[in-house]
């Protein structure tokens, strides 16, 4: 059941994207998925941006009520911010999450490739750079180590897929034992390559689909060098621990507001305690 506190949800699907200082491409993403062929709600995870990203997507909500915006205080970090836009879904009631970069290194119109293999059966589909017809603009350093991270993580971690860091997602939200995703503490780009390991472990049908990844649209990496030390250190951890860890359910709606910010983002973490994925409170 939906909390009332949550926008009234318009569709059984949710597109979730966040941001951070995205003003020169969050325009022409609404506009791509407004586009789309299928009907999907929309949420913004904004990690306190200050170039005017708010704003727009503000304005564009005015006219499109299935737009909605989550203002978080400060980069509490993506995996935090997919995290809570998964529990975000789950609270609303919706059956099915896409989510993808704001930057338009993603195309808005593959998310409903991404619906059709879940219509064709998949629990997740991803779509992924290294499959035959996949493409990517990166060169150099970025291209080498994007493409090594992708083998080793095959490689040492069994899996089935080829693309194991891509944010372009979609998934089930039945299939998902609740808990996977929502109460891991990932808040980098670690979350990426976690929730794939979880993914194949729980035996979930994951669906591989080629996109073409296009480099930035405006401003820079927000990948900076520590996460990719930080990254290495998760994937041996994984490689070490081979099973997914005992499946953690939500929180029951009279126990999950936040008495620091007041929203219902209030979940269980794999390390037995509690904290909301909106503040990132520790209640």
């Amino acid at each position: 059941m939906a909390i009332a506190d949550l926008p009234e949800r318009r569709s059984d699907t949710l597109v979730c994207t966040p941001t951070y200082n995205e003003g020169g491409s969050i325009g022409a993403l609404l506009d791509g998925l407004l586009a789309a062929r299928r009907p999907f709600d929309i949420v913004i995870i904004d990690d306190g941006s200050t170039d005017g990203t708010q704003d727009q997507i503000l304005a564009r909500a005015k006219t499109h009520p299935q737009i909605h915006l989550i203002c978080r205080n400060g980069k509490l970090g993506i995996g935090s911010a997919h995290q809570l836009g998964w529990l975000h879904a789950r609270r609303a009631g919706y059956s099915r999450i896409v989510t993808l970069d704001a930057d338009l290194s993603h195309d808005p119109a593959d998310v409903p490739r991404l619906l059709e293999a879940l219509d064709a059966g998949a629990d997740v589909a991803i779509g992924s750079r290294f499959i035959a017809g996949g493409r990517l603009d990166y060169s150099g350093w970025r291209l080498a180590v994007s493409r090594t991270a992708n083998i080793v993580a095959r490689s040492l971690l069994a899996m089935p897929t080829y693309e194991q860091t891509t944010s372009l997602r979609a998934a089930k939200l039945a299939s998902v034992p609740e808990g996977l995703v929502e109460s891991m503490l990932r808040d980098g780009y670690a979350f990426f390559l976690s929730c794939m390991a979880r993914f194949a472990r729980d035996g979930l049908k994951i669906a591989e689909l080629p996109i073409h990844f296009r480099d930035r649209n405006s401003g820079q990496s927000k990948l900076p060098p520590f996460e990719i030390v930080r990254c290495g250190l998760n994937l041996l951890q994984l490689a070490a621990l081979r099973a997914n860890p005992a499946p953690i359910s939500l929180l029951p709606d009279n126990q999950c507001t936040c008495a620091s910010c007041g929203r219902p983002y209030l979940i269980r973490t794999e390390a037995g305690g509690i904290r909301c994925l909106a503040c990132l409170a520790e209640p």
